[in-house]
């Protein structure tokens, strides 16, 4: 959905919005219409100009193969999130929602503060080849549509106390909180066939001192090859859901002061200690009222700006090339 920058109310990241003009400044390519919105038309350029956002977005998230199909699930709806801003921009400036040079200022100066400097800040712009106007009008823009949607929509949902209630009552249990479990960590690392081969006499070995009584921690200072060795193999409070399946069945079947088998992972053996349980507890409605209500708001938020921008587009030109 077009909107979703607009719903999370900030900027995606500055860098983003840097080469995000950059792209627009420096293209040289053709600029193929591939769509018309009313009035407006869409191009190959727009569409380049909010991918290198988004790549720019995601590769501070994901690495590799796993960049790559976001990337490629984002091509999918593209378009269609173009038309989307472009039908909700056409409409704030049909009912006049006008933008101070305030609240303008305001979000360039939110953005300088993520550089090192205000002088690494005007670089960047030079060599991405943008003007301060062409910042200026990107965020004049992004506020109005915010404003609109804001109007529209957000103003006009609200979430009883009975639907709080409701929802507390029928998912308690998916509210309660989960047990953390304190965890200790021998871990004897493994990268091909014959070093999971070695690994393995070792960590059988370090197994074997254990169930004769060595102490935990002086074994993983000796032993483990993992992050937190120096610690005795401390990992402090984790839930379930933090490790791979395979460590978690062998850490959370442990009750306080036993040790686990050595288990294999995609990175070698390891062996786990419990050291404490600290067991979840079940909030009251008072506590979970803010989440609950937000949840709820959020959902309706959903529901509303796609029934909005249907309406949208059902009383627009729109044609795909």
């Amino acid at each position: 959905m077009g909107l979703i920058n607009i719903r999370k109310i900030k900027i995606i990241i500055i860098s983003a919005s840097l080469i995000a003009l950059g792209a627009f400044a420096q293209a040289a390519t053709i600029n193929k219409v591939v769509a018309a919105v009313n009035d407006e038309v869409i191009t190959q350029q727009d569409i380049d100009q909010l991918l290198s956002v988004l790549y720019a977005q995601y590769s501070q998230e994901y690495k590799g193969d796993e960049l790559l199909q976001k990337m490629e699930g984002v091509k999918k709806d593209i378009l269609n999130q173009i038309i989307e801003d472009k039908l909700v921009l056409s409409k704030a400036k049909e009912l006049g929602i006008k933008i101070t040079e305030s609240e303008i200022s305001e979000r360039l100066d939110y953005i300088k503060k993520g550089f090192p400097s205000e002088d690494e800040f005007y670089k960047t712009l030079e060599t991405q080849g943008i003007t301060i106007a062409n910042l200026k009008d990107r965020y004049r823009d992004q506020i109005m549509m915010k404003k609109l949607v804001d109007y529209e929509v957000k103003s006009r949902i609200s979430v009883l106390p009975s639907e709080v209630s409701d929802y507390y009552e029928r998912h308690k249990d998916q509210l309660r909180e989960e047990d953390k479990y304190k965890v200790k960590n021998i871990l004897i690392k493994a990268k091909d066939e014959v070093s999971f081969e070695l690994a393995k006499v070792e960590i059988d070995n370090v197994y074997a001192k254990l169930k004769e009584g060595a102490n935990f921690d002086d074994l993983a200072m000796q032993y483990s090859k993992g992050p937190n060795a120096e610690k005795g193999g401390d990992m402090g409070y984790i839930e379930k859901g933090q490790m791979l399946e395979a460590l978690d069945d062998a850490i959370f079947k442990l009750k306080p002061g036993e040790f686990s088998e050595p288990v294999k992972s995609e990175i070698g053996y390891h062996i786990f200690k419990v050291e404490d349980i600290k067991y979840g507890r079940q909030p009251d409605i008072e506590e979970a009222q803010k989440d609950i209500q937000m949840m709820l708001f959020q959902n309706k938020f959903k529901l509303k700006v796609g029934e909005w921008l249907s309406g949208l587009k059902g009383k627009a030109y729109i044609s795909i090339k």
